[in-house]
């Protein structure tokens, strides 16, 4: 196996868990010439990049490494086929992804290219937070919200935040993922006062819930840490490489694929703007809408530019 490092600047602050530093990660390259991305947020409970590749080396991939696995296996086999993974398929169109340092001319920019719901990122200070999202949410009063405060908040803000909001605001919420660590008499106690809720990660070094609360709540899946196999979850990206998104694009179209398109739910799989622009990301596009632009290429596509990285050994 190779790989080959790379270094993604963001435009602002990612979450309330992430300041505006630069992301580091590696692209991988299998002996089969299937490649895959692999990039850790040790602050949402990732080992670090180190770590991964060590496992790697050793034969005993962690979680993160085991994703990359599977991409790298299925990159290759389409490589050798002559064909691109997403041949066929069709990639479910985006919410707009908003980061900390989002603006109201950003949104409006982003209403005027299509998008019709946001997935704000949002840091535990309550008054401030509840003001900025209605301030954004007037700029586009057709819009719907999905609000992400990355476990930082306690059961009883998020009930007082909850309760910061208007009626009006709150019919606009489509869920308010991860407010608080899961506890399921505190994610009841949330559903009970009217919120509703999206997962990523529930509990600490953990993906799933281990028991739950009577109500439905939406699943938030990123291919590049985890995968799902029922229910209609929001496929995201890992906020990575482009390379990432792609397998995030396509484990979101071949989940689907047999779906009612009226059944699936926008997707975050759009996210390039986050950062500032490489060459990678100009060919997904940096002038973004909903839909996700494919690359040309075999497998994941990237041909040329993955042929031109400097690759070294594992």
């Amino acid at each position: 196996m190779e790989y080959t490092q790379y270094t993604l600047q963001p435009v602002g602050a990612m979450s309330a868990r992430s300041a505006a530093q630069p992301r580091h990660g590696v692209l991988l390259r299998s002996k089969d010439g299937g490649y895959a991305c692999l990039q850790p947020w040790t602050e949402l409970g990732d080992s670090p990049l180190e770590y991964e590749l060590d496992a790697l080396r050793d034969g005993s991939p962690l979680r993160l490494g085991a994703c990359a696995l599977r991409c790298m296996e299925e990159d290759a086999e389409a490589r050798a086929k002559g064909l691109n993974l997403f041949t066929g398929l069709k990639v479910p169109r985006s919410h707009a992804t908003l980061t900390v340092s989002a603006t109201p001319a950003q949104v409006y920019a982003l209403h005027h290219k299509g998008f019709r719901t946001g997935k704000l990122k949002v840091l535990p200070k309550l008054d401030s937070t509840a003001e900025r999202l209605t301030n954004l949410a007037s700029m586009v009063p057709d819009w719907k919200w999905r609000i992400d405060f990355n476990s930082t908040l306690s059961l009883e803000e998020s009930l007082m935040f909850w309760d910061m909001l208007s009626a009006g605001m709150k019919k606009r919420i489509d869920f308010i993922e991860d407010p608080c660590y899961y506890d399921v008499n505190d994610w009841q106690a949330l559903q009970d006062a009217g919120m509703p809720l999206g997962y990523d990660m529930p509990l600490p070094n953990e993906n799933i819930i281990p028991k739950h609360t009577n109500k439905p709540m939406m699943r938030l899946v990123k291919p590049a840490r985890h995968s799902s196999n029922k229910g209609l979850p929001v496929f995201t990206s890992y906020l990575d490489h482009p390379l990432g998104q792609c397998w995030a694009a396509y484990s979101a179209a071949k989940f689907y694929q047999d779906t009612d398109p009226a059944d699936i739910p926008l997707c975050g799989l759009v996210t390039q703007h986050v950062y500032r622009p490489t060459d990678f990301s100009e060919l997904l596009g940096m002038d973004i809408t909903p839909e996700f632009n494919v690359p040309d290429g075999l497998g994941l596509g990237f041909d040329d530019l993955l042929a031109a990285q400097d690759w070294k050994s594992l």
